[in-house]
C-alpha cells in the first residue's frame, strides 16, 4: 500500500489535519493516522481535494483540433485540479449514432490523460438510436432546442417523445436552456452598435422561457433532467421549485457581468449571455446557499481569430476547464466561499448526478483521484501559462490557486508544472450500474 501522508482533508464537513491516505491498485483502500506503507507524497502543509469533476468540456475533437484536442484540452484539465470530465456532443461528425461514438471513444483513449466521459447527442433525427446509443455514452446531451426540420437540435414535441426513451435508460438529459422563437425574435438586437448586443440578442426572457417548458415536459414524462449553465434569476426560481431537475453554473457567470463587455468584448461572448451585476449576485447567492447543484466551465474553446471582428459574427464560448477551480479556490482563500460548498459542486454533486463510478469522493473503495494545494500559492493568471491550445483565456490577470500535484488512480500525474503521464492514460469512466 502507497501512502500520501500529512494531508489536510475535508472529512464529515470538518477539515482534518496530519491524515493518511492509502492508496492500493489506484484504490483508496484506508484513511486514518500513522498508517504504515511505502511513501508515495509527503502532503506537509498542503490541502488534498478529490479530483475534480468538469462534467460540461468542449474538447473539440474530432473535427474542430485546431481549437483543442484531447491531448491539449486533458493537460489543461490535470493543471487545474480536474482529474475527470465529459466531453459533450458537438464535434465533427455529431455524435448522433452508436458508430460515431465509439470512434470518438477510441480517439479519447489513445490521447486523453484525464479519465473521460462522452456524451451523445439528441436531435430530431436520431431518437430511433437512443436506445443503441445508451450502452456506451455518459449521457446525453448537451441537447439543443431548435425547430422540428433542423437536424443537429431537437423541437420540444420530439424532446417530449425523446425523454419517454431516455427515461427507461437510467441516464441524463443535459439540456441548453434557450428558447430558439424567442432568440429569433430578438435578433434585430444584432444592428445596435453596442457591445452588449449579444445580451440584448438573447435575453433573460429566453432562458426562462425554455426552462419553463423543459421543466413542464420532464414532470409530464416523468423524468429527471439537467439544465446546462443557467445565468438568470428567472430560471433558477423555476427550477427550484421543479423535482428532479439540477442545474449548473459557469464561472464565468458568477465573476463577469454585462460591465465587462466594454472592455473585453467578443471574448467574453457566450451563450447563454454574460448577464448584469443582478443576475450574477443572484448566482452567487444560490451557490453559496446551495441552491445550485454543479459548477461546471463549459470550456469552449475557439481560435482567438474566430473570436475577434463583430458581436455578431465572433464564435461564442471561451476556455475553462484549467482555471474553473483555481479560481474558486481563491475565492476559498478570501472566505468569500466554503471549501466544503466547492467540493459538492465540483466533485461530489457531478459524481452523484452522472452517476460515475467510484469517483468525486476520498472515500475507501473510490478511485484515488487526489489534488493538492498550497492555499498560500496565489498566482495571477497568464494565458501563456496554460495549456488550451486556443491559447487565450478572458480570465488574464486574475487571481488564483493551482495544485502542486494531481493524483488520478494513485498515479502522479502532474506535479510542479510537469505532466508524469502518457497520453491513452485516461480511462472511460464506467457509469454506476454498469457491470
Amino acid at each position: 500500500m502507497q501512502i500520501v501522508k500529512n494531508c489536510k482533508v475535508l472529512l464529515n464537513r470538518r477539515i482534518e489535519e496530519g491524515v493518511s491516505i492509502g492508496i492500493d491498485n489506484g484504490i483508496i483502500k484506508k484513511i486514518g493516522k500513522d498508517l504504515k506503507g511505502e511513501l508515495l507524497l509527503d502532503a506537509k502543509n498542503l490541502l488534498v481535494l478529490p479530483g475534480g469533476i468538469d462534467a460540461h468540456v468542449h474538447f473539440r475533437d474530432p473535427g474542430f483540433t485546431y481549437k483543442e484536442d484531447w491531448i491539449s484540452g486533458s493537460k489543461s484539465a490535470l493543471a487545474g485540479g480536474i482529474t475527470s470530465v465529459i466531453d459533450q456532443p458537438n464535434t465533427y461528425p455529431m455524435v448522433t449514432s452508436p458508430e460515431i461514438l465509439l470512434n470518438k471513444i477510441e480517439i479519447a483513449k489513445k490521447k486523453s490523460l484525464v479519465d473521460f466521459g462522452v456524451n451523445a447527442a439528441v436531435t430530431n433525427k436520431n431518437i430511433h438510436l437512443i436506445k443503441d446509443l445508451a450502452g456506451y455514452t455518459t449521457a446525453f446531451g448537451e441537447i439543443f432546442l431548435g425547430e422540428d426540420d433542423e437536424e443537429d437540435v431537437i423541437s420540444y414535441d420530439m424532446l417530449n417523445t425523446a425523454l419517454k426513451i431516455i427515461k427507461d435508460t437510467h441516464l441524463l438529459p443535459t439540456i441548453h436552456a434557450e428558447d430558439y422563437s424567442c432568440i429569433a425574435s430578438n435578433k434585430i438586437a444584432y444592428q445596435i452598435k453596442s457591445s452588449q448586443s449579444h445580451l440584448f440578442a438573447r435575453p433573460n426572457s429566453c432562458e426562462e422561457i425554455a426552462t419553463a417548458k423543459l421543466v413542464r415536459i420532464a414532470e409530464q414524462v416523468g423524468c429527471r433532467m439537467h439544465i446546462c449553465h443557467v445565468s438568470t434569476k428567472e430560471a433558477i426560481k423555476i427550477i427550484k421549485t421543479a423535482r428532479g431537475i439540477t442545474c449548473e453554473v459557469t464561472p464565468h457567470h458568477l465573476l463577469f457581468s454585462a460591465d465587462d463587455y466594454n472592455l473585453l468584448k467578443t471574448k467574453i461572448k457566450v451563450n447563454p449571455p454574460i448577464r448584469d451585476k443582478a443576475d450574477r449576485n443572484f448566482l452567487w447567492n444560490m451557490v453559496r446557499y446551495g441552491m445550485i447543484d454543479v459548477i461546471a466551465s463549459d470550456h469552449a474553446p475557439h481560435s482567438i481569430e474566430e473570436k475577434e471582428g463583430d458581436i455578431y459574427n465572433a464564435k461564442s464560448g471561451i476556455p475553462g476547464v484549467e482555471t474553473m477551480i483555481p479560481l474558486l479556490l481563491n475565492l476559498v482563500a478570501k472566505d468569500e466561499m466554503s471549501i466544503g460548498r466547492l467540493v459538492e459542486l465540483t466533485s461530489y454533486n457531478p459524481a452523484k448526478i452522472w452517476g460515475l463510478r467510484r469517483k468525486g469522493f476520498l472515500k475507501e473503495g473510490y478511485d484515488a483521484d487526489l489534488v493538492l494545494y498550497n492555499l498560500k500559492d496565489k498566482k495571477r493568471i497568464v494565458a501563456g501559462d496554460l495549456h488550451t491550445r486556443c491559447g487565450w483565456t478572458p480570465y488574464e490577470g486574475f487571481q488564483a490557486i493551482f495544485p502542486q500535484t494531481t493524483i488520478i488512480r494513485g498515479d502522479i500525474a502532474f506535479k510542479n508544472g510537469e505532466f508524469y503521464v502518457k497520453e491513452g492514460y485516461g480511462n472511460l469512466i464506467k457509469r454506476v450500474y454498469d457491470i
